[in-house]
C-alpha cells in the first residue's frame, strides 16, 4: 500500500499544531516529524504533544525523522527515546558524515556499525531506514545498496528520493535497484537547486511509482519541501499525489 504524506521540516517555521491542522486540511496520513524543530530527540515532551496533536487531527506519527549521522561520538539513545515516545513504525536516519567518493572502509565500517546498534535499539517492529543525501554514504544508490548489505541488520531499509542533480535514466535506475529495501519515499519535483510543483513531474513520478507498487509492501509517500514554501502550494502538490495514487 503506498499512502501519502508530509515531512515536518517541510515547513520549519509552523507549529506543531500547525502542522497537523495543514496535513489534516491536505488530505494526508502520514507525518515524519522532524527532530530538529519540532520534535528535537533531548525534549520528550515535545514528542508527547506531536503524538497528541498527531492523533487528535486522525493522523498517523509513521516516522521519527531524525538527524543521526551514525557516528561515534553520537549517542543514540535520545533517537530511541523519542521514537518510542511518538509510537512511529520507523527511524529516518542519515549515512554518515562523508560522501561515498571520500568514505575509506573503515568510514563505512563504522557507519555500517551505528547502523546496527541503534537497529538493536529500537523496539521490535520499528525499522531504521537511511536516507538519501547528499554528502553520506546514501548519495549513490549502489552505495546505499553496499551499506545495506554491510550494516546486515533484518529491520534496516532504505528511503529513496530522486536526485535532482542526476538525470532520468539514473533515478529510474535507482528506484529500481533499491525498491526490495525500501521503506519510504520523500516525494518533490526538483531540478538542481529549482523547486517546482509537484505536477510537473508526473511523466517520471508514475514510472517511480509503478517501481515502487511493483516491489509490494507499504510505503509512505511523503511530500518535502513545496516549491513556494507555502500550505496552499503543498494542498496542490496533495491533490496531485492522491490523484496518482487513485
Amino acid at each position: 500500500m503506498l499512502t501519502p504524506g508530509l515531512v515536518t521540516v517541510t515547513f520549519r517555521r509552523f507549529s506543531r499544531q500547525e502542522i497537523c491542522d495543514t496535513a489534516q486540511k491536505a488530505g494526508l496520513s502520514l507525518l515524519e516529524w522532524g527532530g530538529d524543530i519540532h520534535v528535537p530527540p533531548e525534549d520528550p515532551d515535545a514528542a508527547r504533544d506531536a503524538l497528541t496533536l498527531t492523533k487528535a487531527a486522525g493522523l498517523t506519527a509513521d516516522t521519527y525523522g531524525s538527524y543521526y549521522r551514525c557516528t561515534p561520538e553520537e549517542d543514540p539513545a535520545p533517537i530511541v527515546r523519542a521514537a518510542e515516545i511518538l509510537g512511529v513504525r520507523n527511524v529516518r536516519i542519515w549515512a554518515g558524515r562523508k560522501g561515498s567518493r571520500d568514505a575509506d572502509e573503515e568510514d563505512r565500517a563504522s557507519v555500517a556499525a551505528a547502523v546496527r546498534t541503534l537497529c538493536a535499539m529500537v523496539p521490535e517492529g520499528v525499522t531504521v531506514s537511511a536516507e538519501f543525501h547528499q554528502g553520506t554514504l546514501t548519495d549513490h544508490y549502489e552505495s546505499a545498496i553496499r551499506l545495506w548489505e554491510e550494516a546486515a541488520a533484518p529491520n534496516f531499509r532504505l528511503y529513496w528520493q530522486p536526485n535532482q542533480f542526476m538525470d532520468d535514466d539514473y533515478n529510474l535506475a535507482a528506484v529500481k535497484a533499491v525498491a526490495p529495501h525500501l521503506s519510504n519515499v520523500h516525494v518533490f519535483t526538483w531540478a538542481g537547486h529549482d523547486k517546482f510543483p509537484l505536477s510537473d513531474g508526473e511523466r517520471l513520478w508514475r514510472r517511480y511509482l509503478d517501481t515502487v507498487r511493483e516491489s509490494g509492501g507499504d510505503h509512505g509517500l511523503l511530500l518535502e519541501f513545496v516549491c513556494d514554501e507555502t500550505a496552499d502550494q503543498l494542498y496542490r502538490d496533495a491533490e496531485t499525489l492522491r490523484g496518482w495514487l487513485e
